[in-house]
């Protein structure tokens, strides 16, 4: 078995359908991955097939498909991933759904975990915090679909001083 070789998007992509099929009470059969996945029978075979040489799903020709404790484990922090994007680009981002998805599945596969420890705490603040949050979300909602009102904005962003965060301190001392 050699799991310390990077999975490619696509071996996500059918751990994750794997899970998906398990969590919904079905067992995964190929014709299920197979569907799900909008690919060829052929094509989930020889990924099952990877995927078992990997150690993480256990799978037999014309057998279910069960994942190994390191697959499940895989398979949770991939569909994690897309669970919070997709909140991200619906719930803040205002997209819809479909649009949400098509890119949530492409997005999960490159973000790392810091971006997404950040990326959920302000999730979690636009939805909770009381000064900015619902507020706020409305009018960036509102602006996206109006098209924006850049005059507004340049006035707000001009009462606003961000700190300098990226200046370096040996920056600072040279000028």
């Amino acid at each position: 078995m050699h799991t310390a070789k990077a999975l490619t998007r696509s071996l996500e992509d059918y751990l994750e359908a794997v899970l998906f099929l398990i969590r919904q009470g079905q067992v995964a059969r190929v014709r299920d991955i197979a569907r799900r996945l909008e690919v060829g029978m052929p094509s989930v075979t020889a990924a099952l097939k990877s995927l078992t040489e990997r150690g993480l799903v256990n799978y037999e020709a014309y057998q279910v498909v069960t994942l190994t404790d390191r697959g499940r484990e895989l398979a949770e922090g991939v569909s994690q991933r897309h669970f919070l994007l997709r909140r991200f680009l619906t719930d803040i981002l205002g997209l819809d759904g479909a649009t949400a998805e098509a890119n949530a599945c492409r997005m999960e596969h490159a973000v790392d975990q810091d971006a997404l420890t950040r990326l959920s705490r302000f999730v979690d603040f636009i939805h909770n915090c009381p000064r900015a949050g619902q507020t706020w979300l409305r009018q960036f909602v509102q602006g996206c679909g109006d098209g924006g009102d850049e005059a507004r904005c340049r006035d707000c962003l001009a009462e606003i001083t961000f700190p300098s965060v990226c200046v370096s301190d040996e920056s600072k001392a040279t000028t």
